[in-house]
């Protein structure tokens, strides 16, 4: 039982923060007992975002994988492949938790696609100490950052497939 129970979030002390600085890229981030995402100037896609980012680490909690290695499935392309199982359950819970966030966005009343694209298209201001990393990353033509986009084309395709299938 206590096994099972290290693997769970600790719901007493879970914090939601808003914030105008990210660790990295990215809008949604978690780790420890916190859930965070970058200030959206909306409170909807904030909230829309915290909900994703809650289901897909609650889900990688009871799984047993670490934020440690969801990290560096973010950050160090060659991740996915020295971790394969572990990367698997990760894509199933991104796309699950992508699908809880569209299902709230329409029921809202609101434009799915215009949701994903203020998502994708919005500058995300990376902390200092993290921001040579980010650049370094995202140099153009480099054989890591065409694995990186092939990844996320593969998120992104895999995505678009199960919500055409859930229609």
């Amino acid at each position: 039982m206590k096994n099972i129970k290290n693997r769970l979030l600790d719901l007493k002390n879970l914090s939601f923060e808003i914030k105008d600085a990210m660790r990295y890229d990215d809008v949604g981030d978690y780790y420890g007992n916190t859930i965070v995402t970058y200030d959206m100037q909306d409170d909807i896609v904030n909230n829309a975002i915290l909900i994703h980012e809650f289901i897909e680490y609650t889900l990688i909690r009871s799984a047993g994988i670490s934020s440690e290695l969801i990290d560096l499935f973010d950050n160090d392309d060659d991740a996915p492949d020295r971790y394969p199982e572990e990367y698997k359950l990760y894509l199933k819970f991104h796309n699950m938790a992508n699908r809880v966030e569209r299902q709230f966005i329409e029921n809202l009343g609101l434009s799915w696609r215009k949701h994903d694209q203020i998502i994708y298209t919005t500058p995300v201001k990376v902390a200092k100490a993290v921001q040579n990393i980010t650049d370094i990353m995202h140099k153009p033509k480099t054989e890591k950052n065409q694995k990186r986009i092939e990844r996320a084309r593969h998120l992104v395709e895999e995505s678009a497939d199960k919500t055409s299938e859930s229609k």
